[in-house]
């Protein structure tokens, strides 16, 4: 059996094909004003990625592996955080996905 057919229903593992390009300035920002929003609680435990993480200071975001897929823009829409789209030829690329 193939590596990528080993993977069928592994999210993780498919995910971790994935390759990442950084470039410029990291797309989603949490507002200065609203890093202590309750929704972002909601970010914690929804992002698919895991990049929103909680501490005893608040939520902080990690710019490791985004997916782009807008979970948190749609939970915390624009009030609460600036977020674009990656510049071209950056961000996620997804593979065998």
């Amino acid at each position: 059996m193939s590596d990528v057919m080993s993977l069928k229903g592994n999210i993780k593992g498919k995910l971790s094909l994935d390759v990442f390009k950084e470039g410029g300035d990291f797309h989603i920002e949490i507002k200065t004003e609203k890093l202590d929003d309750a929704r972002l609680l909601a970010c914690v435990k929804l992002c698919p990625a895991e990049l929103y993480l909680q501490d005893e200071k608040g939520v902080s975001l990690s710019t490791d592996g985004c997916l782009e897929c807008g979970t948190c823009k749609i939970i915390c829409g624009d009030e609460i955080l600036s977020w674009n789209y990656p510049e071209g030829a950056t961000g996620v690329q997804y593979r065998f996905g």
